[in-house]
């Protein structure tokens, strides 16, 4: 499950207060039980193009049903990793999407440094594989491996399937 911590405070946010917090900031969050990622990609740091068709055929169905639900036509599935060098740090820096940012975690660990609605700070959002994150379009955020060593997800998109991002200037942010 997801872990949550608002930057400033001592204490992280546990259990279905996660879920709260989330919606009050207008994030998307949830958890789908029952990982189907087979252990072998564990430790991957890459995937070839038959793994990645491989693992969407396994949650096709899921995929497909959270996509007819909230409007999203196209998906594709990536691996971040030290493998990735050019993917993490696009993605490190403070940026936004004009579309929202819809990431289904199947494997590793991501953290993800979200600029607060009110825009008086930033919060983390950990997730993990069976996590499911939409971060709201233009809202200014970041991201970095957690303690796994990868970050395997399906992206979802309205319309063409890319990451186009767009650098968000704030002298405030900062990466722990």
């Amino acid at each position: 499950m997801a872990k949550l911590r608002i930057r400033g405070t001592a204490e992280p946010v546990e259990g279905s207060a996660i879920g709260i917090f989330l919606e009050e900031q207008g994030v998307y969050y949830e958890r789908w039980e029952g990982n189907h990622t087979p252990f072998a990609y564990d430790d991957r740091l890459l995937l070839t193009e038959e793994e990645k068709a491989e693992l969407l055929r396994i949650y096709e169905h899921r995929i497909a049903d959270f996509a007819k639900r909230r409007g999203y036509k196209q998906w594709d599935i990536v691996i971040l990793s030290d493998q990735t060098p050019d993917m993490l740090q696009k993605f490190g820096s403070l940026h936004y999407h004009l579309d929202d940012e819809v990431r289904i975690v199947l494997g590793g660990g991501g953290v993800f440094t979200i600029k607060r609605e009110d825009g008086t700070g930033y919060f983390e959002l950990t997730a993990v594989a069976g996590d499911v994150v939409v971060v709201p379009a233009r809202r200014p955020h970041a991201f970095r491996l957690a303690e796994q060593p990868q970050f395997i997800v399906v992206r979802l998109f309205e319309g063409e399937a890319s990451s186009v991002t767009y650098k968000a200037d704030d002298p405030s942010f900062h990466v722990n």
